[in-house]
């Protein structure tokens, strides 16, 4: 049977409404520092698109991105598609066709409709989680875009530095805080959360800028740099 005579496996109930897209969506992307563009007659007419791809396709693909017919790569145009693209997403202040806009945005017009990509260089400050979620003396992972980042609160600050440990590449996520420093769950070498440096040689990570604003936690990074 060839792949398009397979019957499409569907993701959500027959009987899905708007709502319950918004029901589905909402809370989500609250916690990645997003919420629906303030125009609510462009939000309805987006999710109905959803529903009739989710008829067709058995799925919410973002109906303003075209699927390539790899299951893998289209994971990543599933609604909402935000932690795929956090840091272009961030750059714009919305997702590609505006139904999620950054919190902080409080006219979403005209942010409607998609738009060119941001150019390579920017500095973007990408909403990676809420404070809340990150509990005190915790770390966790973050994907932005090709980039592991550990995600480290300590007291009322917070701290970002690369995930992967120099020695043997296990998530420092993985492990555990103990005072400003990060300590990799399989072997116990200790990063300076502040620094990214250790007592091994040539062992230190890179860090990045981050910050709370308003509840969010914010990691920056530069678009398009390898990293």
């Amino acid at each position: 049977m060839s792949s398009d005579q397979r019957p499409v496996r569907r993701m959500f109930g027959e009987d899905t409404t708007i709502q319950d897209l918004k029901d589905h969506m909402g809370p989500f992307v609250a916690h990645l520092g997003y919420k629906f563009n303030t125009e609510t007659e462009f939000v309805d007419e987006v999710l109905a698109s959803e529903i009739e791809i989710l008829d067709r396709d058995g799925d919410i693909y973002c109906p303003c991105r075209i699927r390539t017919g790899d299951p893998k790569e289209d994971l990543k145009i599933v609604c909402p598609c935000i932690p795929f693209f956090a840091d272009q997403f961030a750059a714009l202040g919305k997702c590609w066709c505006g139904l999620f806009i950054l919190e902080g945005i409080e006219d979403g017009a005209a942010l409607i409709g998609v738009i060119e990509e941001p150019e390579a260089g920017a500095e973007v400050d990408v909403p990676v989680c809420r404070l809340e979620d990150l509990p005190l003396g915790s770390a966790r992972h973050v994907k932005i875009g090709k980039s592991d980042i550990a995600v480290v609160r300590v007291a009322d600050e917070v701290f970002a530095l690369s995930n992967l440990c120099r020695h043997a590449f296990a998530p420092l996520s993985d492990g555990f805080v103990d005072g400003y420093e990060l300590v990799c769950p399989w072997h116990g070498w200790r990063y300076d959360v502040r620094s990214g440096t250790t007592d091994h040689p040539n062992a230190d990570v890179r860090t990045y800028p981050a910050a709370v604003r308003d509840g969010v936690v914010f990691v920056s990074v530069v678009l398009g740099r390898a990293r």
